[in-house]
């Protein structure tokens, strides 16, 4: 079942790339929080913070390849997915986002990424539902 929703597409070398980038993702991470701070320049601060965001970019690429690899249904399958965690996610973040500005409630924004996967596999799992 997890492999028929979430891993349509896969191969050896797409599990290989996913680990070297969330790799890459972690080291990025770990200098934006250990060692951004500390720099006094604020261009070595800013590329500190990005650090992270090319791994995340890659990822996003090798997603699209794995998709296009895929038929038809697939790849409709996804779009849907991910047009729902669009439809979903960004209101869901303005209402937070506004919430905090309010200060009603502390959101931490580092929180937006796991957010919208977790929306985007449950819309994973409602769009190959719909397809059965």
């Amino acid at each position: 079942m997890f492999r028929d929703y979430f891993c349509a597409g896969t191969t050896p070398r797409y599990w290989r790339l996913t680990a070297v980038l969330m790799l890459l993702y972690l080291g990025g991470i770990a200098v934006a929080f250990r060692f951004g701070p500390g720099f006094t320049s604020p261009f070595a601060r800013a590329t500190a913070a990005l650090a992270p965001v090319p791994p995340v970019l890659g990822f996003v690429l090798l997603e699209f390849r794995r998709i296009r690899a895929t038929d038809e249904l697939r790849q409709r399958i996804e779009l849907e997915a991910a047009t729902s965690a669009l439809a979903l996610g960004v209101p869901l973040l303005l209402a937070l986002g506004l919430l905090d500005g309010a200060g009603v409630l502390a959101v931490r924004m580092i929180l937006a990424s796991p957010l919208l996967i977790g929306i985007y596999l449950l819309a994973q799992l409602w769009a190959h539902r719909r397809y059965r």
